[in-house]
């Protein structure tokens, strides 16, 4: 904070110096060099927080002196100027809205206009307009190409910085990615847990409550089933445990080679009350066979942990196009043991996989039991489109500045020619209008005397004068009032007339040069 307000005090007494300098060279009263200092410590020292006002509260101050300096003897005071073309860029350079600037800087100028015309009322309008004019220009180069330049390193500063945060989003990105693929990898396992030793258990269970029941077996035999079966549930619950910690999300996996009518055979072998019924014999694609394979193994799964001595019936029908896989349960016919877990992550995961091979998966309660019903494309499904990766906010972020600073630089380098160029047209369109205007034919002027009342001369004038009257560094006694205008149209002169009034009558009139080269005798005639 120390070292900033240093920086402040050597911005605020470089320009100060200036002031002081040309002031005292001019003469300037000690007021006015008071009133410049104060105005520039104002601006320095409230240009980071209000940047804008900053240039405002300065840029007026200059455009009060230009309109009481313009065209008198005093010259102008120009010491201002480098510190206004400074606190535009530094506006530019913090980011001021464009359409603050723009509007701040148009009403200056009108505001110059209007300032310049209401305290030089004795000078003509259009000498003021084309004196306007060319401090517009100026301004260009002065004002709007310095904030411009400001405008562009701003960007560029913020384009740099993009880039850092997005260097720092990328390395998160890795981060995360890296945590999504050990989590991944965390899911299969869950997952092949889930379909081959919670699969293998639940069968353990159901031939361990068959034999529990088995009347023909001594008691200590049966006893021992039925701690066999407890086993079996209470190892169901901590793989399911396990598998609550290791899973994050459902991820397909491969089921082991076995096809449905073994896999049946192996379940009903187990104890469980189960029929095959197959309509129709077609080839499924690989995928699709698997699918079916683990829609069934979940679905008898389930059937032999949630509806215990119920009967189950696996109806397989193949299409034309299509599978269909049903699988429907009586409903159960001894109480269920409380100590059954249910994750409810197994039919979650039969609908992702029955989803990826372009089918679907209903499941629901069904006249007193269960029903699953699965219907796949027999062709192995529509390949699931790739999504594109999603376009990161980092680099969403760096593109939109990156267009914004080819904008800025685009702008602070083609803005400036074109308004320059638009305000050159206007400045001599109003050049040529108002040339054409001020021209007095020699017939006319030859028709002129010396002494004829000025009421009657004006008749025979245009109505406007050279707004460019030549500089031949005649000073017209007292009370003489002289007026320039041209024989011929702009550009194609050497020469204007001069007319000199007092008193109300012409008193003088002259043939004065107006270039380089002096009126020939045929011009004069």
């Amino acid at each position: 904070m120390k070292w900033r307000r240093v920086g402040d005090v050597g911005l605020w007494a470089a320009p100060s110096l200036l002031v002081v300098a040309e002031s005292g060279a001019r003469g300037d009263p000690y007021w006015l060099q008071a009133v410049c200092i104060a105005v520039l410590f104002a601006g320095v020292f409230v240009r980071r927080s209000r940047p804008l006002l900053a240039f405002t509260v300065v840029a007026w101050a200059e455009i009060v002196i230009l309109a009481f300096a313009l065209g008198t003897t005093n010259g102008v005071q120009i010491a201002l100027v480098p510190a206004i073309t400074l606190l535009s860029y530094l506006a530019g350079r913090r980011e001021t809205q464009l359409k603050h600037f723009v509007m701040v800087s148009s009403w200056s100028l009108l505001g110059m206009l209007l300032l310049t015309l209401i305290v030089r009322r004795e000078e003509q309008a259009t000498e003021a307009v084309l004196t306007w004019l060319v401090m517009l220009l100026l301004a260009l180069l002065l004002v709007v190409l310095p904030w411009l330049v400001g405008r562009y390193r701003a960007q560029q500063a913020l384009l740099v910085s993009a880039g850092w945060e997005r260097a720092e989003r990328i390395e998160r990105e890795q981060r995360m990615a890296i945590d999504q693929e050990r989590l991944r990898e965390r899911s299969r396992i869950a997952q092949d847990m889930h379909d081959s030793v919670g699969h293998e258990l639940s069968l353990i269970a159901l031939r361990a409550a068959a034999l529990e029941l088995d009347p023909s077996l001594p008691e200590e035999h049966r006893r021992a089933a039925s701690e066999l079966r407890e086993m079996a549930g209470t190892a169901t619950d901590r793989l399911g445990d396990i598998i609550g910690v290791l899973r994050d999300a459902d991820a397909p996996l491969v089921p082991r080679d076995e096809n449905v009518p073994a896999l049946v055979d192996r379940a009903a072998a187990s104890g469980l009350s189960v029929t095959l019924v197959q309509e129709g014999d077609a080839e499924l694609s690989p995928l699709v066979d698997r699918a079916v394979h683990r829609v069934v193994q979940e679905s008898l799964t389930n059937a032999s942990k949630h509806a215990p001595g119920a009967s189950v019936t696996v109806t397989m029908t193949s299409a034309a196009d299509d599978v269909r896989v049903r699988i429907v349960d009586t409903g159960a016919v001894r109480p269920v043991p409380e100590s059954v877990p249910s994750s409810g992550r197994g039919l979650d995961g039969l609908r992702e996989r029955v989803r990826l091979v372009g089918g679907t998966l209903t499941a629901g309660p069904h006249q007193g039991g269960f029903e699953v019903v699965a219907t796949m494309p027999r062709a192995g499904g529509r390949p699931e489109p790739e999504e594109q990766p999603p376009v990161s906010a980092a680099a969403a972020e760096q593109a939109t500045v990156r267009r914004s600073v080819r904008r800025g630089l685009i702008t602070a380098v083609v803005a400036p020619l074109v308004l320059g160029a638009a305000i050159g047209v206007v400045a001599l369109g109003y050049y040529l209008i108002a040339g054409y205007s001020s021209i007095l034919r020699p017939s006319e002027y030859d028709g002129l005397t010396v002494g004829q009342p000025q009421r009657e001369v004006e008749k025979a004038l245009p109505a406007m004068q050279m707004i460019d009257p030549p500089g031949e560094g005649f000073t017209p006694p007292a009370g003489w009032t002289c007026r320039y205008y041209r024989p011929d149209a702009p550009f194609s002169i050497n020469y204007a007339y001069r007319l000199c009034f007092a008193d109300g009558a012409l008193v003088a009139k002259a043939i004065v040069q107006t270039g380089s080269v002096p009126p020939t005798a045929e011009t004069t005639g």
